[in-house]
Parts: C-alpha cells; structure tokens; sequence
C-alpha cells in the first residue's frame, strides 16, 4: 500500500487534473495550452508522442474491436504495427491506451509492476519489510520512469521481476517446487511483448551477471539443478516471446534502421556533463530549458538521487551478501563508464553481441539505477543492523555533500547566461536545494544513529527526495489541452481511402490516434521500400532516411512544398488527396497553378484538396470500375478485359491477395506498391495480412504456455497430494 501510494503522489499532478499527460500538445501544432508558470518539455523522447500515444492507441482499438494488431494502415504507405515493436500491440497493458488518458494509466501501471517486483526481490534477499518497501518505491520513481517517457522504459518494470524469479528458482533448489522458473519465464516474455529489445536484452545480460555471481552462493550439488531450471525459464520465456520477436525479426529484414548502426552507435557517448544530472537532476534546470545542456538530454536515460547515493556509498561496505554488492557496484561504474566512453570501455562492451548498435547510454540506465537502489537498501539494512555502519553514514554522506557542492560549482559555467523569470528562478532554486536539504537531513540523523527510528526516517528521507525529483515534469507538463478538432473531423468525413501531407499541422504519426492515412512518418524500424521511394521520388535528400516529415520551421514548409512541386505527380500517385497546412504559411502559386484548391480553413489549418489523386485502390484500364469497401475489401468491374490492379499500400511479404475467393499473385509496382491481375467482367479482391511465419511463432509459443501451465498444474496437484494426511 505505501509503493502504491507513494506512486500515486508522485503522478499527483495528473491524477488531480493539474497536468496534462496527452503528449500532442508538444509534438503537433494542433492544439492550445494554459500553462501553470512556464510549459516545458515533460519528457524527454518525442517518441512518447510520435509512436507511443497514437501506436498504442491503435493498437488497443484494434484487439478491442476483435482485430490482430498486425497492420497499421494511417502510417506513411501502411506498415507492420505489431512488428514495429515500439508499439508494444501485443503487449496487455497496451489495452490502457483505449482510455482518453491512457498513457498516464499505462505509466502508472508499469510503475507499480516495478515497485512490487522490487519489494519482492528485496524481501527474498532477506531485507526487512520497511526497507524492502523503501527500495520498491524507489524503484517504482526511478529516473527513466520520470524522464524519458516512450518506449524504452516499458522493460524496465521487469527487470526486478526477473530477478525474482532467479532468486526464487536458487531458493527451491533444495526442494521440487519449480515456482521460480514460471516467474522467470513470464519475466522475459512481458520484457519482450513490452516493446524495446534493446533495454530488454541490456536488462537481460545484468540479469546473467545477477545469476552467475549468486550461483556460487549454492551448495555445490545444487548448482547444476539452478543452471537447468534457469535455462528451462530462459527458453520458455523465449518461446513465449516469439509472436513478437518473429514480427518484429521479419520486419527488420526488409526496413531501414536509421542510426541504429555500428559506425554511429558503436562509438557513440552521452556528455560529461550529464554526471552532474545523475545526483542533481535539475541543477541545469528542468528538461531542455537550459540550451547549452540541449545535447546531454538526448542521450541521458534517468538520473539517481544524492540521497540514495549516500546509502548505496555506504551499502557497497557491508558483509552480508559481498559478491552481489561487488556485481551491483561493478556493473554500475562499469556500465556508465561505457556510456561515457571513459578509459574507452565502450569498445569492450561492443564485444559483446549486438552492444555496438543501439544506444548504450540510455538504455543501460535502467539497470544501474537498480542496482544503486538495492545497494542502498542493503546500505539502510545495515544502518539499523551494524556498529561500523552507523560511523560510516556520516563519511559517505559527507562524500556527497562534497559532490553535490563540486556538482554545482562544475554546473555554473553551463547555466551562466540563461535567463529565466522572476518566478522560475525561485523554482530552479528550490530544485536545486531539494539534493542538499536530503544530505543534510541525513548528516543530522547520522548524529542520532543511536535511537532505533533513524533507519527508518532515513528511508522516509530517499522515499521524499525521489518523489520531489520524480514529479517535477509532471509539474512542466501543460495544465489545459484544447485539440483542434475542426481539421480532424473534416478528415474523418471526407478523406476516405485517400491520403493526406501535413505541414506541422497534426505531425506524424498522430494521424494513427484519429485514424486518418497520413503520408508522413516517422518511425524505427522504417520500411526500406518507402525510404527509397522518398529518397528518389518525393523528397530526395532528406535525412534521416527513416522519416518524412517537416524540419527547420517555416523554412522547412517552404522546402516540402517546393518538393511537392516538383514531384507533384509522385504524391498523386501516393494516393495524397489532401495537404494540411499552417495558417501561417502561404501555398505557393504554383501549387494553386497544379490544381491545389482551399476548401478548409479555421484558425490553426488550412487544407487543400489536390486535382487527381490515384485512388488506394485503381485498375490500369480506364473502364474498370472499382467500389472499395475498405482498405483491404474492393469489388471490380472490368468489361473489357484483365488487367492490373493497383493498390498504394506496401508491398511486403505477409500480404496475400485474393479474387473471389482465389489466391493471386501479388507484385510489386513501382519498387513499393501492391498489384495483382483481375480478370474480365466482375470480381471481389480481398486482401490480407499476417506476418511471415506467424503461425510458426504462435505455435510455439502455444506450445510453451501449454507446457508452462502443466507442469505448474502438476506440480501443484503433487504437492496437494503430499498435504493430505
């Protein structure tokens, strides 16, 4: 109850309606705002509302209304939603997005799958109750969960769960009971479903680690028993894994992974400045207000507090439990030496497989922040248990008193210049004194280690610098959200099977959450097939090569529509039958002169309808008639004879096409559209699809949740057996 609560306090904000979590207001330009001081950037990856929001909004609606997330048809040409990972469409909390304030639900739900998972794990490694629930609730409010907001932070809830299970598998080593390995198994399949392998894969390499150094604290006989149950619960909770990763792994093969590669990631770095982010997250000032910082919040994944360093400092010294405090220590100074760069450690760590490909300084975080928390429950265990603990709390707290004041004095050359209001200077003061009111707390109570309450007052000292550093972007966060909803509705109503281009009206992928084809996109993984045809045919030398969407402002609207100009025919042919566009921005003539025509306007957008857009769905004869039903369901009818049909979705492997009940042929037009032959007179053309070796995945994966459930059946049905007398 008190995780609980402590998770409810530090999303208070939006609970309460005083903040808005709906991340539109900050990637689109399509709604007004009433700020409480100043608005600012309440999380730090635009994803949150490029991919998060309007993916697992989609996602939700689809499984509700009895359809598989497999297609998402709003984005870009079409792609795979379920395959796209980021998604999370298989993933059943995704469920939450069905609800208008979805994401705050989502977040808060795998917040407290974090928090108890960590409760748990502490109280298996023999912590007391307080100190357990002390190191959930800090777990529950770490720092990937504050800042960063989209995807990556799905895994991280199970990590601790995972952990759980190993724990739980080397305690039952002496007995039949195989609970351990079910926890386990369920672990790495949510860590999967939940949308980031990458975090999820770094979460599992520390979870080996974890393994490798509590292993030899069984007995000698009892080893090679763990070591099967851990394998048994590794590949079961692949298996269970595969509806998504097969998607996903199909997907990959055919789509452009942006930046995701070794000469750019492999050597990649987050600043050193972030070091004094980690202990005094706002010494900077909240999310992106300070611009000379800008670059380090991009690459930063979550901060520790000055609090909980002081006791991991102090946890890192005591006896009981040595090696895993060794490991925890190791792996996180280890870990942020790579994210650093620092004596070149990230070259040894991209030996490892796949490591040099994504984006290790974010994606490490989460499991160094673990490890700080569990250190530093170990730290206030023997705070209230151990003599030599209660003398060191004062030098380690005193340790980062001394860090914190370097930290502000490093940070200095960075803020000069920035200039804020009256108000938010007291503000950013405040926040900047929060770190040091919380060492200070904790130097008068190393004072007072005598009396038996001061454990437990240290733990209310961390528990209430994390809730104060959690909820501060809650607190930038928009009061009001009003969403233009003029532009959208007229979409619904007239776009049909057509497409539209925005011009940093509604941005992508928002066009997925209203449920409106939009050219535009940006995503990872980015089907190829589309990068090409921007690069060569709507939009050559745009970079990155995994979007098509509007950058540099106004100076930017003025380039896509100078490239609309040129390649007018190419959008037509995109099935582009409408362009969104500012009121701030003027159509150039010759967009009026190719036929563009204003028929919407109100004070956010205007838009234009284009002259001869090629319908979703066409024939190559000119007498050929075609009624589409919708975007997978056409009837055709050609009397004077076959001839090709022409469909502007994506043409990728897992589509299968059919006329009047018979599988045709699907090629591929043009490099990326779909077209089939339909013969004379009429037919009904049906369309379809399921990722490439689907049904593999799902067998197996059936095939594994069968075997999990017997052998738990089982084995409760053995040991019911053994109760009767």
């Amino acid at each position: 109850m008190l995780i609980l609560l402590a998770v409810l306090i530090g999303n208070g904000l939006y609970l309460v309606g005083e903040s808005n979590i709906n991340p539109i207001w900050w990637t689109a330009n399509i709604s007004t705002i009433v700020c409480h001081i100043t608005c600012g950037r309440p999380m730090i990856d635009p994803n949150v509302g490029f991919i998060t929001q309007p993916f697992g909004h989609l996602a939700a609606m689809d499984l509700l209304h009895g359809h598989l997330p497999w297609w998402n048809y709003f984005e870009g040409l079409g792609q795979p939603l379920a395959g796209e990972m980021q998604s999370a469409a298989l993933f059943p909390l995704t469920l939450w997005f069905a609800l208008p304030a979805g994401l705050l639900w989502f977040h808060i739900s795998l917040e407290l799958i974090a928090g108890f998972s960590t409760y748990f794990l502490a109280k298996r490694l023999g912590l007391p109750i307080i100190f357990a629930t002390c190191a959930g609730a800090l777990f529950a409010l770490n720092g990937t969960f504050a800042w960063v907001g989209n995807a990556v932070l799905n895994p991280v809830a199970f990590l601790p769960l995972l952990l759980l299970g190993i724990e739980m598998i080397y305690d039952s080593t002496q007995t039949k009971n195989n609970r351990g390995w079910y926890v386990a198994a369920i672990a790495v399949a949510l860590a999967f479903y939940a949308g980031f392998p990458e975090v999820a894969y770094f979460n599992g390499l520390f979870a080996l680690g974890w393994a490798a150094v509590r292993l030899f604290s069984l007995p000698r006989d009892s080893r090679a028993r763990a070591i099967g149950r851990l394998g048994i619960a590794g590949g079961i909770g692949i298996l269970l894994s595969l509806p998504i990763l097969v998607p996903f792994a199909d997907f990959s093969k055919v789509a452009n992974l942006g930046h995701h590669t070794a000469a750019i990631d492999g050597t990649a770095h987050i600043s050193i400045h972030a070091v004094q982010m980690f202990f005094d997250p706002y010494v900077h000032g909240t999310l992106f207000t300070n611009l000379n910082v800008a670059s380090v919040w991009g690459g930063i994944g979550g901060y520790f507090t000055a609090s909980v360093g002081a006791l991991a400092l102090l946890g890192l010294f005591g006896k009981r439990l040595r090696a895993l405090r060794i490991y925890l220590a190791a792996w996180t100074v280890i870990g942020l030496c790579g994210a650093f760069n620092f004596l070149e450690l990230r070259k040894v760590w991209n030996l490892i497989p796949l490591i040099e490909n994504v984006s290790f300084g974010r994606y490490i975080m989460s499991s160094c922040e673990l490890s700080f928390i569990i250190l530093a429950a170990f730290g206030l265990m023997d705070l209230a248990e151990s003599a030599k603990a209660k003398r060191l709390f004062t030098v380690t707290t005193s340790v980062m008193l001394l860090g914190l004041v370097w930290i502000v004095l490093a940070a200095s050359s960075l803020n000069k210049g920035v200039v804020y209001s009256h108000r938010a200077r007291i503000i950013f003061a405040f926040l900047d004194a929060i770190p040091f009111i919380a060492i200070v707390a904790l130097l008068v109570l190393g004072l007072l280690t005598r009396y038996r309450i001061v454990p437990l007052l240290v733990a209310l000292v961390l528990v209430g610098e994390s809730l104060l550093m959690f909820g501060v972007p809650g607190g930038e966060s928009a009061k009001y959200v009003h969403v233009d909803q003029g532009p959208i509705t007229f979409l619904r109503k007239h776009e049909g099977n057509y497409r539209f281009l925005d011009f940093a009206v509604i941005t992508p992928n928002w066009g997925s959450q209203f449920g409106l084809n939009e050219l535009n996109a940006i995503d990872l993984p980015f089907p190829e097939k589309f990068s090409k045809l921007i690069e060569t045919q709507l939009y050559p030398g745009l970079t990155p090569s995994n979007q098509l969407v509007i950058h540099a402002g106004m100076t930017g609207m003025i380039a896509q529509e100078n490239e609309l100009v040129t390649h007018f025919q190419n959008y037509e042919d995109a099935s582009v039958k409408y362009l969104v566009m500012p009121k701030a921005l003027v159509i150039l003539p010759a967009l009026t002169k190719l036929g563009a025509v204003q028929i919407y306007s109100d004070t956010f957008a205007d838009i234009y309808v284009l002259p001869n857009p090629r319908p979703l769905i066409s024939t190559k004869s000119l007498s050929c008639k075609v009624e589409i039903k919708n975007p997978d369901r056409a009837w055709v009818n050609c009397p004077s004879g076959a001839t090709t049909l022409i469909r502007t979705e994506l043409s990728m492997a897992g589509w299968k096409a059919y006329v009047n009940g018979k599988s045709v042929p699907i090629k591929t037009l043009d490099g990326v559209y779909q077209s089939i032959q339909v013969p004379v007179d009429t037919s009904t053309v049906t369309f379809s699809f399921v990722p490439p070796h689907e049904k593999y995945a799902v067998l197996l994966a059936l095939l594994a949740a069968l075997f999990l459930l017997g052998t738990w059946g089982y084995e409760r049905r053995f040991f019911m057996r053994e109760r009767l007398p």
